[in-house]
This record gives C-alpha cells, structure tokens and sequence, in this order.
C-alpha cells in the first residue's frame, strides 16, 4: 500500500517497549511490527493486528484502518488505552 501513495500513522516506539509487559509476546515479532509501525491487542479469541492511515481529509478527521484477525473478535479497544499512554511517555521525555 505504501508503494502507492498510501502513508500510515507512526507509532511510538514506546508502546512496543512495553508490548510483551501488557500481553506477552504476540504471534509476529515485535520488532517487526515496531519497524510497520502496527499496533497488536489481546482477547479471548486471539489476537488483532491494525495500522491507520494517515488522513485523507483536508480537517484531519478521516481514517482508514488495515486489520489482521487472528481468532480475534474485537477492534482492538487495548490498543486505544496503551496508544495513548505510549504518547504521553514519549512526551514526558522529550
């Protein structure tokens, strides 16, 4: 997708430092997902691999987002918790 034009959103490196700590070690390598930027969560099921998209809208608003369901039946709700703590990490040592 990359290859045509499309941009995704970058990650913050610390959310993978603390990957294996909040669920253990996924079915991908982390370090390939810290290098595509993907995000992982855990549930019941299985486990739920997604990335986003830049935005396609001229206010920033609009997303896309790849996912890859291993077993899993939710959207990936950890991920929006772990994302943001991630952030404030890495704003707490810029």
């Amino acid at each position: 997708m990359e290859a045509r034009g499309v941009g995704f959103l970058e990650t913050p490196g610390t959310y993978y430092d603390e990957l294996a700590q909040r669920m253990g070690e996924p079915d991908l390598r982390i370090e390939d997902l810290r290098r595509t930027n993907v995000l992982v969560d855990e549930g019941h099921w299985g486990q739920v691999f997604q990335i986003f998209t830049q935005s396609m809208h001229v206010r920033k608003t609009f997303f896309r987002e790849v996912i890859d369901r291993r077993g899993a039946r939710t959207f990936g709700s950890g991920n929006i918790k772990a994302l943001h703590e991630a952030v404030a990490r890495e704003k707490a040592m810029a």
